[in-house]
């Protein structure tokens, strides 16, 4: 009896172990961050009856992470467009052929814009004075999608 006893907390201990083992490399795999992909319109995009919406073509660019920016921050502004940011730059990636690009990070509030030109797009504003914030939570991947539509008209 002594031996089975043995061997049934061998068995459980080891299936403890491997529980924790398990769920120790499921966290290790996921992962913070954000990603999406870059559209840019051009030309007519308004949109028409019997006609399907115009998405855009997917854009080679490169999106830029700050941290959380004002408006004051971007120097020329004109819209949606500014020719340089003042601020704090926590990485960047360029998105491939089809426009997706994807950036780990680790959990905060940021800001995401976009190399366009000589200088800058931003994607949208946040409130009255921010720009672009996207908050990334612990172990979670934002999707942000990004239109560019400084050239298209509607």
């Amino acid at each position: 009896m002594n031996f089975y006893f043995r061997i049934f907390l061998f068995l459980l201990f080891g299936i403890n172990q491997m529980a924790c083992i398990g769920q120790h490399h499921l966290q290790k795999q996921t992962i913070s961050g954000v990603e999406g992909q870059v559209l840019e319109l051009i030309a007519n995009a308004m949109p028409s009856k019997g006609k399907p919406a115009v998405k855009g073509r997917p854009m080679v660019t490169k999106i830029y992470i700050y941290q959380p920016l004002h408006l004051a921050q971007l120097e020329n502004q004109n819209g949606a467009f500014c020719n340089k940011i003042n601020g704090v730059l926590i990485d960047s990636v360029v998105s491939d052929s089809v426009g997706h690009y994807h950036i780990v990070m680790k959990p905060g509030q940021y800001s995401v814009v976009v190399g366009y030109g000589n200088g800058f797009f931003v994607p949208y504003f946040s409130g009255l004075d921010g720009v672009a914030y996207i908050t990334i939570e612990p172990n979670n991947t934002v999707l942000l999608n990004i239109t560019v539509n400084q050239k298209a008209s509607y």
